[in-house]
């Protein structure tokens, strides 16, 4: 009972601890913004505000200066960049940001090019390019349906775990995992359509949002699966560790990789919460594009998962056929 109380206390504390560090303060850093050139004014203008931009207290910004509103758009679709600034002949400037990127990055550029403007006694208008879905309030909508599908991997797999074990041969491993392949199909498929044809918030993207859900799930619950059969009921803890403490808030929701702090911005696209997050938004604001990454921290927890779970179910069957000698 006393290590129960203490192992519980541990992950409520864990979980209050990593949720507010991640988002008690946010501070934007290194965004990626170009900037660029309105007609009639000069490079070396540009170029001199590109400096001033890139030398703010804390480098809130990290800038780039291209030919064009064209290629600056170009790039904000490519997602190589998060905005960008139109420098105005007139003392009337443009920013444009992409609010499907994320909410906080798209209102942090706002805030750091308000305070430049008025200290240079300039206006500038914001225009936003790749905005959120009428349906999607400031993107949250993508974070909530990774995280329900990531819930549900980890749930399932803990209860394999809790009431029937861990398998004791490599057939029972292949059960479990045809399982938990059948049901990650399922709640991917379910998941999909309640967002796009259910509530109409991500209409017109279900197959891709299947089969990325599917990924989710089945990665998710394959890791945890590999984790009961080498750690034993330890894995339990230890998933919601990685899940929840850990992979929800470096997920961001809301919030970019560059306004949380460095350690979640890190870790956040390689846990299942984020993976799902960043994959919902490459496929349904970016046509597919900043999916290969997503896609690699799915497969990665899938064959770590399978590894695990095969490689000691094994070991497990060959100890058992010993002692029966």
């Amino acid at each position: 009972m006393a290590a129960l109380l203490i192992g519980v206390l541990a992950l409520q504390l864990g979980f209050i601890l990593s949720y507010v560090a991640a988002f008690h303060q946010p501070v934007p850093r290194d965004i990626a913004i170009a900037v660029v050139a309105g007609e009639g004014v000069p490079d070396d203008v540009v170029a001199e505000v590109a400096g001033q931009l890139d030398e703010l207290d804390g480098n809130p910004l990290d800038t780039r200066v291209l030919p064009s509103t064209a290629s600056a758009r170009a790039q904000m679709h490519a997602r190589e960049i998060q905005g960008a600034f139109v420098v105005g002949a007139d003392g009337r400037d443009t920013l444009v940001v992409a609010s499907a990127g994320g909410s906080s990055i798209a209102g942090a550029l706002e805030s750091v090019i308000a305070q430049v403007e008025a200290s240079q006694g300039r206006q500038f208008d914001v225009r936003d390019e790749i905005p959120v879905g009428v349906h999607d309030n400031r993107g949250l909508s993508g974070f909530y349906l990774a995280i329900g599908w990531v819930v549900g991997g980890y749930l399932l797999a803990a209860a394999i775990g809790l009431f029937i074990g861990a398998p004791t041969s490599l057939a029972q491993a292949a059960a479990h995992t045809a399982a938990l392949l059948v049901y990650s199909l399922v709640s991917g498929a379910l998941g999909a359509l309640i967002t796009t044809h259910l509530l109409g918030t991500f209409a017109g993207h279900w197959f891709p949002l299947w089969v990325l859900g599917s990924g989710v799930v089945f990665a998710t619950s394959v890791f945890t699966l590999g984790l009961r059969a080498s750690l034993g009921i330890a894995a339990v803890p230890l998933a919601i560790a990685v899940f929840v403490i850990l992979g929800n808030p470096s997920a961001g929701g809301a919030f970019g990789a560059n306004v949380i702090p460095a350690f979640y911005a890190t870790i956040g696209r390689w846990i299942t919460p984020g993976a799902g997050t960043e994959g919902v938004r490459s496929v349904v604001y970016f046509g597919g594009t900043g999916l290969g990454q997503p896609a690699l921290a799915l497969a990665i927890y899938s064959a770590v998962g399978l590894s695990l779970l095969f490689g000691f179910t094994a070991r497990r069957a060959r100890r058992r056929r010993q002692l029966l000698r």
